[in-house]
């Protein structure tokens, strides 16, 4: 269940791309990555330095949002005269089906002219320090450790399966004697159960604990931040590439800019179409 500090969080960061000039916001969006949601995502046309010069937001703005957000009326903190700015965006880039209205599937070329002058930006929102630690280990230890861990539990199995438990060889399991495998997860020897409980931390590590530094290589979009409350972290633990918003006593304040990372423009598309599914806009 999600936690109130959490709700508050994300409505900061929503409240934050809104006054930075983003031309639609949401929570909870859908990635290019499908099993995993954005808790805060924006997208802005042209100009990006607003993100820069916004570098504080003051609490009341904070408590709007996060009101309308608990009354489901964050539409209403978004109402423009204009129609939804991708129905603009596909027209201006001259997207259009066949019964002159903006084509919700366009070619690749029609997005290429859409995305030029979109930029993305994900927010991830930190409650607690259990939370943050939990996704920064980092990418390319976590793949040599479980390469390490890999090798070790293979040579280990070859060392002693043979000699102390023969009776585990699955006998003509292949068309050639010597290629057949070995039942190691009926192994008895404590040697061996360790060496594959290690082999499986390792690997839990590798994919579910390496978040920030996947999102980044991946570049899921043109800019990442994190939300965190007051005091949860400090600078020189931050997720190399990301920005950070802390959140102290109710006010938001822009401590790190986040790295450029030139998403691709399909992964740019997708984020933005599901920004759009979420029928909050600026």
């Amino acid at each position: 269940m999600e936690s109130d500090l959490h709700r508050t969080l994300k409505s900061a960061a929503l409240a934050w791309l809104r006054a930075a000039g983003a031309s639609a916001a949401a929570h909870e969006v859908r990635t290019a990555i499908p099993f995993w949601r954005a808790d805060v995502a924006g997208w802005l046309e042209g100009d990006e330095s607003g993100l820069e010069r916004t570098a504080a937001l003051p609490r009341a703005e904070i408590e709007r949002t996060h009101r309308a957000s608990a009354s489901d009326d964050l539409a209403s903190l978004f109402a423009v005269v204009e129609a939804n700015p991708l129905e603009r965006l596909l027209r201006h880039a001259g997207a259009m089906d066949l019964f002159g209205n903006p084509d919700p599937a366009p070619q690749p070329a029609a997005i290429r002219r859409c995305m030029e002058s979109v930029r993305t930006v994900l927010v991830e929102c930190k409650a607690s320090r259990a939370d943050f630690l939990s996704d920064r280990a980092d990418l390319t230890e976590a793949v040599e450790h479980h390469a390490r861990m890999q090798r070790r539990r293979d040579r280990i199995r070859e060392q002693l399966l043979p000699r102390w438990e023969p009776h585990l060889r699955r006998d003509g399991e292949t068309l050639f004697p010597e290629t057949d495998g070995w039942d190691a997860s009926s192994s008895k020897l404590a040697s061996v159960r360790q060496a594959d409980r290690d082999e499986r931390l390792a690997r839990g590590t590798l994919q579910a604990q390496v978040k920030f530094d996947k999102l980044a290589h991946w570049r899921l979009a043109d800019r990442l931040y994190l939300c965190t409350q007051g005091g949860l972290l400090k600078a020189h633990e931050l997720p190399a590439r990301w920005g950070w918003l802390e959140v102290t006593r109710g006010a938001l304040r822009l401590r790190r800019a986040a790295t450029p990372l030139h998403s691709p423009e399909p992964r740019r598309w997708r984020t933005v179409r599901n920004i759009q599914r979420a029928e909050v806009r600026a």
